[in-house]
């Protein structure tokens, strides 16, 4: 099997009303789609979501520069292929998300051509260990009023779209504040419901303490970047040494390295490398890898396409994060074999690869999204 061509296209589809974390706001769900044939007739498909309003230049990446390197590759050989792009994503003087991002779009094409071609889901191409895994809302988004205004009915309504559980936002109010939210959250829910948090890198040390301390009674699944990235590492591992919540961190890292210093500095319980920022599924895998052996666990944050698959490859992995379709009007659309939850976990679908299917055209005619 050999590919004979990609292309990746940017997308941006306006969202329903603004979604505001502790120190960011989304607007639009962005991100980029791209496509691969080869010569035997299987075509590979996969997604990533844009963070950075980069799309059209990592299109641009995949379609001028990253495309004549794999064409007559064999998709099966995804390590050495990855490793052949790996000198592009190394230009001291251009922007790595938007090189680390094609190289992932072009890394996750492989993997899911490689599954194709061997006629087995992602899932049992790297081999099952989880029969089922929970299904955790990213959500509770900030709104305008009192902090724990909707944040009921938002349980409720997560809990009636088969989650098991939420990731809520914190970090962007008062701790007290922030704290009030966390137990309006398990009131709601219940004692059984799965409570994470996720302060996107918005507290100094002292702050992630308090607020750790403050919910030491609220059974939290995890903390996710609790701290500032400007010394986080040592603040990690010494916010690990207050407290028994669960320490969550590394996505914002962009190497296996940089969760091996997480690992090394004793800062994390569990590893969440992002497969778009870090170059695809082969150094998640390998993160993923590291992990366990350090008796640690995993977690994928934001992109469901692919952690519906990965988390279930890993019996350390922690469970399916995925956003309400109001946040993310992509994953569902474009994954249907993902859409059946049972008591709130989802389990192996019966499908090819990663299950992705496209529905966009190349003259941008598509009424589902809008096509930069």
């Amino acid at each position: 099997m050999k590919i004979t061509s990609i292309e990746a296209q940017a997308f941006s589809y306006p969202l329903p009303r603004h979604f505001n974390g502790s120190n960011y706001v989304y607007t639009h769900k962005k991100g980029m789609f791209a496509k691969a044939t080869t010569n035997v007739g299987i075509e590979g498909f996969c997604y990533l979501g844009d963070d950075f309003g980069l799309g059209a230049k990592i299109a641009e990446a995949v379609n001028t520069d990253f495309e004549k390197l794999l064409i007559d590759c064999d998709p099966v050989n995804t390590s050495d292929i990855w490793h052949d792009m790996r000198p592009m994503a190394r230009d001291i003087l251009g922007d790595r998300r938007v090189l680390l991002h094609a190289q992932a779009l072009c890394d996750i094409l492989c993997w899911d051509l490689r599954a194709k071609a061997a006629e087995k889901s992602l899932v049992d191409l790297l081999g099952q260990k989880q029969e089922k895994t929970p299904v955790i809302a990213i959500a509770g988004y900030y709104k305008d009023g009192h902090p724990t205004d909707g944040l009921k009915e938002e349980i409720h309504d997560l809990q009636a779209l088969g989650c098991q559980g939420i990731k809520l936002k914190v970090g962007g109010l008062s701790i007290a504040d922030d704290v009030a939210r966390v137990r309006a959250v398990r009131a709601a829910g219940g004692a059984s419901f799965l409570l994470a948090v996720d302060a996107n890198q918005a507290w100094s040390l002292k702050e992630a303490v308090e607020f750790a301390h403050a919910c030491e009674d609220q059974d939290i699944f995890w903390i996710e970047e609790p701290v500032h990235w400007d010394n986080d590492v040592k603040d990690l591992a010494a916010l690990r040494k207050e407290t028994d919540i669960p320490i969550c961190a590394g996505q914002s890292e962009i190497s296996v390295a940089g969760i091996a210093r997480l690992i090394d500095a004793g800062a994390v319980d569990i590893c969440n490398l992002h497969a778009g920022y870090a170059g695809g599924i082969t150094p998640w895998l390998e993160a993923a890898e590291l992990a366990r052996k350090n008796g640690l666990k995993v977690a994928n944050t934001g992109e469901p396409q692919l952690s519906a698959s990965l988390i279930l490859a890993c019996e350390h992995g922690m469970g399916l994060e995925i956003y309400h379709p109001d946040r993310d009007p992509v994953f569902l659309r474009h994954c249907p074999g993902f859409s059946n939850h049972a008591n709130g976990y989802i389990g192996k679908p019966n499908l090819l690869g990663l299950g992705i299917c496209l529905l966009y055209t190349s003259d941008a005619a598509d009424d589902l999204l809008c096509v930069d």
